[in-house]
């Protein structure tokens, strides 16, 4: 039973106009019990959803995470979520209210349990909205409190940040954010698809259409920026005689979308970066090879083989050998050009230098790769190594 004034501070929630997909894991269950005890909580939460084993996460985020507990997950748990939101916001019943007061809300917890945990009891939430992003963290003193007490604790915390995020109650207690990035206005029309790319320069410049200078295209997540996408940079200008772009999608076939925290991390990173001698990074919503062929006809892309792999499989194009075909033909007919880089790849326990190989692709994809040699380019860095080397060092 809930006292009066939760009762009465979850009502004023649900008498705003927010309305928000709720996703859960590890923790926060009393929180949500909290929100769909009071009546008219359907006017707050769209949907909510518990992806509790690691198997249900991995599916809800279409990755499995480095950790399932982090303010990073949490960001992508929200930003998910706002994406699916955005589904419900285009209803006829719901297309009256503003588009930025939906919302997704993610949390993500470490509680105590039956097994004994490494680490410290913890809770990392957030917010995505058209507008910004913004996360938080709680932490326990680990063994000083029962799995039920640290629950309550985590639905008084959860309570006091939707209550602040929804304007609701001007004595809420002000917990201070983790991290938070206000979106500027063109990063938001790129989220909701009203542009399909802007241009960021260098200069702080911005622009919606491309420089006629760029010759390349280099889609990626750049999580973080390292010397072998420098050296396929530098690489790529001087074969294509021209610039070439970085382009950075807030959406992807197999990865969780973007927050706006992690867009400002690798644009900072990727113009920070000193091998980096470009000067345009294209912020884009088209996860998508065949919706980038429209939006850029008769460019140039680097890619590495694995994602020419991806590009090439029925898999990607939802299981459906037809719609393979067509996408392959409209690269064709939109002029696509690929640039196809070597990766590393272990077969047997040996570490094998693989470069693109025509008769391995089909046609029309292989008629359309220029494949780059080994002694042109060879970089054993990885993304994913890097990531695990500078957490050692946190």
């Amino acid at each position: 039973m809930l006292n009066s004034s939760i009762s009465e501070k979850i009502a004023a929630i649900h008498s705003s106009l927010n309305r928000g997909i709720f996703v859960l894991t590890g923790g926060g269950s009393e929180f949500l019990s909290r929100l769909l005890s009071v009546p008219g909580a359907s006017h707050t939460v769209l949907e909510a959803s518990i992806p509790y084993s690691p198997e249900a996460m991995t599916e809800f985020l279409h990755q499995k995470p480095e950790q399932f507990c982090s303010e990073l997950t949490a960001r992508r748990i929200a930003a998910m979520a706002w994406h699916r939101a955005m589904k419900y916001a285009h209803s006829d019943s719901l297309s009256s209210f503003p588009i930025n007061k939906f919302f997704g809300f993610g949390l993500t917890a470490v509680l105590s349990t039956s097994r004994e945990h490494r680490g410290e009891h913890r809770v990392f939430a957030a917010f995505h909205s058209l507008e910004r992003t913004v996360s938080y963290s709680l932490k326990f003193e680990k063994g000083k409190w029962s799995r039920a007490e640290e629950e309550k604790q985590t639905a008084d915390w959860a309570l006091e940040l939707l209550a602040s995020y929804c304007e609701t109650d001007s004595n809420a207690h002000e917990i201070p954010a983790t991290r938070e990035q206000i979106a500027p206005e063109s990063w938001q029309k790129v989220m909701t698809g009203e542009l399909p790319f802007i241009e960021l320069n260098r200069d702080g410049s911005v622009s919606t259409t491309l420089s006629p200078q760029i010759k390349g295209i280099f889609p990626g997540s750049f999580a973080p920026i390292h010397e072998g996408h420098c050296q396929m940079h530098t690489l790529a200008c001087r074969k294509l005689r021209g610039e070439t772009a970085l382009e950075l999608s807030v959406l992807n076939a197999d990865k969780p979308p973007l927050d706006y925290v992690s867009i400002q991390e690798r644009i900072q990173r990727i113009f920070s970066e000193p091998k980096f001698t470009g000067n345009q990074i294209l912020l884009s919503g088209l996860p998508f090879f065949e919706m980038k062929s429209r939006i850029f006809p008769g460019q140039t892309f680097l890619v590495g083989l694995d994602t020419l792999e991806r590009v090439s499989c029925a898999k990607y194009h939802f299981g459906e050998k037809f719609l393979l075909e067509k996408s392959l033909a409209n690269l064709q007919k939109q002029r696509i050009r690929f640039l196809v880089f070597g990766r590393i790849k272990n077969i047997q326990g040996n570490k094998v230098f693989e470069t693109f190989q025509p008769s391995a692709f089909p046609s029309p994809l292989s008629d359309l790769c220029t494949g780059i040699s080994a002694e042109e380019f060879r970089n054993d860095l990885s993304s994913t190594e890097i990531r695990a080397r500078e957490k050692e060092h946190i």
